[in-house]
């Protein structure tokens, strides 16, 4: 293992690999429902080992492309399969809340717990970024503002709505609570709380 690699590496490699996963899902759902001819295009599966695959030149610069990779790639498959039929945000829906199932926090964590499960499995940029902000954390309640959106300019460059990430997103956060006593709320624009459901 390289020296230069540390565990915030190997997390963000392992978020990565989750929206790639969820990307992935979409696309053999577009395929096997014929909704695409084929969306390989999407899809890079990598599954090596990162300290097979990363340029530890520049690590931070690899992580940050890869994540902007798959952002892009996430929005405009989503976006392609949306085209004239939004109805099918329903069946992504149900991707995503299984996916998320998969995931699933212990049913006996605390709200810090749920949060710590939510971000091992989003992207919201690099963590230098600061994206999320926590506000409040207590054994039964936990929340954070999203200081500004990472996400939302892939899929309006796609041609489509950021509302439907988020949507998505939320489905994928729900399953991942399916488990525990918490749920996902939004008290005000770009503020989240974990309250018992």
């Amino acid at each position: 293992m390289s020296a230069f690699l540390g565990p915030i590496h190997y997390w963000m490699y392992d978020k990565i690999r989750m929206q790639e996963e969820l990307l992935q899902r979409f696309a053999r759902k577009a395929e096997e429902a014929g909704w695409l001819d084929t969306a390989n295009d999407f899809v890079y599966d990598e599954n090596r080992p990162l300290e097979v695959i990363i340029d530890e030149a520049n690590i931070h610069g690899w992580l940050s492309n890869w994540i902007e990779s798959v952002e892009k790639r996430y929005a405009e498959l989503t976006v392609k399969i949306l085209e004239g039929h939004e109805e099918r945000l329903d069946d992504l829906k149900i991707i995503a809340y299984d996916f998320g199932t998969e995931q699933a926090a212990a049913a006996d964590s605390t709200a810090a717990l749920c949060y710590k499960r939510i971000e091992d499995c989003t992207l919201n940029g690099m963590p230098c970024d600061g994206v999320n902000i926590v506000t409040d954390k207590s054994e039964d309640h936990f929340s954070w503002e999203q200081r500004f959106d990472v996400h939302g300019i892939y899929w309006t460059k796609a041609g489509g709505k950021a509302e439907h990430y988020y949507q998505l997103r939320n489905q994928l956060i729900a399953g991942i609570l399916s488990q525990t006593t918490f749920t996902l709320a939004m008290p005000k624009p770009n503020e989240y709380a974990l309250c018992p459901a």
